[in-house]
């Protein structure tokens, strides 16, 4: 158990957080911090954070379910301690080291921590995110043959994991639902000491986005992790103790491993939020006031409407960070015009679950504005330790001209181990040390990467859709989002959400489409119709199909092969 004096609250209230430049400069160099030079396990960093950096606050917009206190406001003490607990009620319902433990639940900021738990005694973690298809879960806890798994009852009710399938599976759940064991019938037996895994071993398991079909469940090591982590926690002005940072993500991602364990690293006081509304955003980030916020691309689109707000949420914001995915120029221009600090910026950054970071780029408003509509398809420079370069997509080796677009592949030390269930399909993957991301892109005149399209998602005669996207977005203001897909006979259609339901006018296209030439006609949707991933990234192939049922009079669901076919 932790052992850190329960009277010492941080020292830092929120009322400080605004800090001068030389002080941000300061906490760079600070010398406390928790050492990831060297690999640290998920399943002992809160404990180490909890000794080495005291009661640093951590803010909620819920409680952890299974708390007893129900909490909203934690501290790095008091969640070692929950961590500790649930490591105990993981040894009570009978996890051994090397057991996976699935943990699929109502989204919350807890989900990490269950993990830190199980992988605190040397179980394997697997996180599957309840948003997506019920059958692709099923899918998926197939393959992962985990002999327990975390869940709720509304969730379990959504996949249909009664006693007689968890029996089909051999699983145990932990939760009070049809032939589980409540959390509250393990809690309270005597916290086992640390027995975390090898650091070359498998430490957690999360999956990939379904934007192409089924996930792929990545192994993610301790030496993986960390060396993200540690690469997170020098980068300058993202991590410091006089800071708030509200991290609005899918938790289930390895993002969320890495980016708790770098906060942890450095003593980053936290705003966890799991319920990504609307109206929880504007009360937590008028509430609290964070100065450092990582969301999801198209989460940033649909806070673009929250600008203008009384509460001007996005005042004290400092520095925003976007992962997962590229981001659309004019959303980072619109976010920074909202902030209130002197001198706001962005960091962009390119990976995936299989790579984590690849590359970073860094934006100020000045820098944004400038750029317009172009350079929007570069994704900056590869981060220290970290290689990428273009392969010809039929001999998998290195183009000799890195401007020619070809396949992105990544050396990095965090790359993935395997994927579970799968294998084949990793390997097919790897050529050498190289990992091909499934990415089409090439190299811009300064170095930098530029990622045109998902491979998966080209369409023949377009250099990138995603260009064309941002092209759109930007002379679109009132668009929600913009999709290029093909449709049923190959021809490139943008699919158009308006925001505040709002219709595309005529003029208003033709405008926006003016020198796009190829461009098939504007295909219009509601919010609702839209189908994204638990990262909000959009489905691109269900849209394709969505597109073909509406013209075959067909307004139901895509078909089950359709949504079950293997991802790229």
């Amino acid at each position: 158990m932790s052992t850190v004096d329960a009277t010492h609250r941080s020292a830092h209230p929120l009322s400080e957080r605004r800090t001068s430049f030389v002080r941000q400069l300061g906490a760079q160099f600070a010398r406390k911090r928790v050492s990831v030079v060297k690999p640290v396990n998920l399943g002992v960093m809160a404990e180490l954070a909890a000794e080495r950096h005291g009661r640093v606050p951590i803010y909620l917009d819920q409680p952890f379910t299974w708390d007893p206190q129900q909490r909203v406001e934690l501290d790095y003490v008091e969640c070692a301690t929950l961590i500790e607990q649930f490591s105990a009620v993981l040894k009570q319902a009978g996890v051994a080291k090397r057991d996976r433990v699935v943990i699929l639940k109502t989204p919350n900021y807890d989900i990490q921590s269950l993990a830190w738990a199980a992988a605190r005694i040397g179980a394997v973690p697997a996180l599957l995110s309840a948003r997506l298809d019920p059958d692709i879960i099923n899918i998926l806890l197939e393959r992962i043959g985990a002999r327990f798994i975390i869940t709720d009852e509304a969730v379990a009710a959504r996949v249909g994991l009664d006693a007689a399938r968890l029996k089909a599976l051999n699983c145990t759940a932990i939760a009070a639902i049809d032939g589980g064991i409540p959390v509250a019938d393990l809690w309270g037996g005597p916290v086992p000491p640390p027995n975390p895994g090898r650091d070359d071993e498998p430490m957690i398991i999360t999956h990939t986005s379904s934007t192409t079909g089924v996930s792929k469940l990545a192994e993610a090591s301790a030496t993986g992790v960390s060396f993200s982590s540690l690469i997170e926690s020098v980068v300058p002005f993202l991590h410091s103790p006089d800071d708030l940072f509200a991290s609005v993500i899918s938790h289930v991602h390895v993002r969320g491993a890495v980016t708790q364990h770098a906060s942890f690293s450095r003593g980053t006081p936290l705003l966890g939020i799991g319920n990504h509304d609307d109206a929880t955003i504007l009360d937590m980030f008028s509430r609290y006031r964070p100065t450092i916020v990582e969301s999801h691309p198209n989460a940033y689109v649909g806070w673009e409407k929250l600008i203008d707000h009384p509460s001007t949420p996005f005042a004290s914001l400092r520095l925003f960070l976007n992962t997962f995915d590229a981001i659309h120029p004019r959303t980072i221009r619109r976010l920074l015009e909202s902030s209130r600090r002197a001198y706001p910026a962005w960091y962009q950054c390119y990976g995936m679950t299989e790579t984590q970071p690849v590359t970073v780029r860094f934006y100020t408003l000045g820098s944004v504005r400038r750029a317009g509509d172009r350079d929007t398809r570069s994704v900056g420079w590869t981060i220290p330790g970290v290689r990428a370069r273009i392969a010809d997509p039929d001999t998998g080796e290195r183009r000799a001209d890195q401007k020619e677009p070809g396949m992105i592949q990544v050396k990095t030390p965090a790359r993935a181990l395997s994927f579970v269930g799968t294998p084949d399909k990793y390997w097919g993957r790897r050529h050498g040390k190289w990992f091909d991301t499934g990415d089409w892109g090439r190299r811009g005149k300064a170095g930098q990467l530029e990622v045109l399209d998902r491979v998966a998602d080209r369409i023949e005669g377009v250099e990138s859709c995603l260009q064309l996207e941002d092209i759109l977005m930007s002379r679109l203001p009132d668009a929600e989002e913009v999709v290029v897909v093909p449709d049923e006979q190959g021809v490139p259609t943008p699919v158009v959400c308006m925001r505040d339901g709002k219709k595309l006018d005529q003029q208003s296209w033709d405008t926006a489409s003016a020198g796009l030439v190829g461009l098939g006609k504007p295909f219009e949707v509601g919010p609702d119709q839209l189908l994204h991933t638990a990262t909000v990234k959009p489905r691109r192939y269900l849209i394709t199909e969505m597109i073909k049922n509406h013209r075959l009079g067909n307004s139901g669901p895509a078909r089950q092969e359709v949504i079950l076919r293997e991802g790229a």
